[in-house]
């Protein structure tokens, strides 16, 4: 149900049109460099490091909310507001607003190689842009509003957990994204992820070797007048006696960017300011 999309094939647009018209989803293959799956896959083995650090030590990195950047213990966001809280602790980083006390020293040149992991998803990132302003017809729309973006990057750790377990709690509940769209990159093969169609199913969304699952956000559903599909999401307990490691990339306008509707066709939506509207949805959840 989740399609897997070669990034180069001839039939991509055709295939991103239907993917994020209807579920909101897909996941691309083909999409970076040598070079980037290295820095990537380095990267990867420096965020378990990070996670395997003593509670006391990722806590001197703790959570910044008014940057929405830092380290968050397990149980501390609840996507969904109806539910427990989430099983997972994460930590969020940046390029260009993290504060140099939130870096942690204790891993030789962490910073330094997260630094390059969002060199990588941003690249990627405009990439898919391009793709979506040609798909809408808006120009060079999209990626002009993402040209200085206010992203956040987050690595998710799921621990093993043998413990009991609230009615409702997952180890993410489910949400639909805020921004423009989400870049996921599933770092093992634990199963977990699924999605909820337009009719109410839900799907797994399948791992891809090197493959990056991409969605829609709330905010570029109402950018494209609902053309475009924020559909929920969640991490389920299937495999929750296994360690899972994600890294999603999420993917804000510069703020100060106003979000009105791209179509020639009458709003649904009232302008908003993009970060405006971004804070507004993070204090929902922390």
């Amino acid at each position: 149900m989740i399609p897997v999309i070669d990034f180069k094939s001839e039939t991509v647009l055709d295939e991103i049109r239907e993917a994020y018209t209807t579920v909101g989803f897909a996941v691309f293959t083909n999409t970076l460099s040598l070079k980037d799956r290295v820095a990537m896959s380095v990267w990867f083995e420096d965020m378990k490091k990070f996670f395997s650090l003593n509670l006391d030590i990722k806590k001197k990195y703790s959570y910044q909310p008014e940057t929405n950047l830092g380290y968050s213990v397990m149980g501390a966001e609840n996507v969904d507001p109806t539910a427990p809280t989430d099983m997972k602790e994460s930590f969020n980083y940046n390029n260009t607003r993290m504060d140099e006390s939130l870096w942690p020293t204790e891993i030789d040149q962490f910073n330094k190689v997260a630094l390059e992991s969002i060199r990588v998803a941003d690249d990627l990132t405009m990439r898919i842009l391009e793709k979506f302003d040609t798909i809408l017809g808006s120009g060079t729309t999209l990626v002009d509003a993402h040209k200085e973006p206010y992203n956040t990057t987050r690595i998710i750790h799921y621990p093993a957990y043998k413990g009991e377990i609230e009615p409702n709690q997952k180890r993410i509940g489910e949400h639909s994204d805020y921004g423009t769209i989400t870049l996921l990159w599933q770092i093992n093969d634990v199963p977990g992820l699924e999605v909820q169609d337009l009719e109410g199913q839900w799907h797994p969304v399948p791992y891809a070797e090197d493959g990056v699952v991409v969605n829609i956000g709330d905010l570029l559903q109402r950018w494209t007048n609902d053309y475009f599909k924020s559909t929920k999401h969640r991490v389920v307990n299937s495999h929750i006696h296994l360690e899972r490691y994600s890294m999603p990339h999420f993917v804000d306008p510069t703020p100060g960017t106003i979000v009105e509707c791209l179509l020639d066709e009458e709003p649904k939506y009232d302008p908003i300011e993009s970060k405006e509207y971004l804070m507004w949805r993070l204090a929902q959840s922390y």
